[in-house]
């Protein structure tokens, strides 16, 4: 068995989350919908491990009581490849590769 880094116990520990590769080449776009167990602040293990983790724009979601995140939510966790992702526009963006991350 492989040694775990601390980077991968603290997602298997503390995260729940989907990734997607959406729209058409050569507009592509990487998002992903992460639940994080814990305080309302990303783990700080992932901020100081994760080399690329500056790059990603974050907003805290409030699916209980904003109905649009909820939508969102719902919407990002139930897509299949080639669905269209539509809660960020109404024209919609080709979800491309989807990937689980538990």
């Amino acid at each position: 068995m492989l040694p775990v880094s601390f980077l991968e116990l603290n997602i298997l520990l503390n995260i729940f989350a989907r990734h997607g590769v959406f729209g058409e080449e050569p507009n592509l776009e990487v998002m992903g919908v992460w639940l994080c167990r814990g305080p309302k602040e990303i783990p700080d293990g992932l901020l100081k491990e994760h080399p690329q983790f500056e790059y990603y724009k974050t907003r805290q979601l409030d699916p209980r009581n904003n109905e649009k995140d909820n939508k969102m939510v719902r919407e990002f966790f139930s897509l299949k490849e080639d669905d269209m992702f539509t809660s960020l526009g109404e024209s919609g963006l080709k979800a491309q590769t989807l990937r689980w991350h538990k």
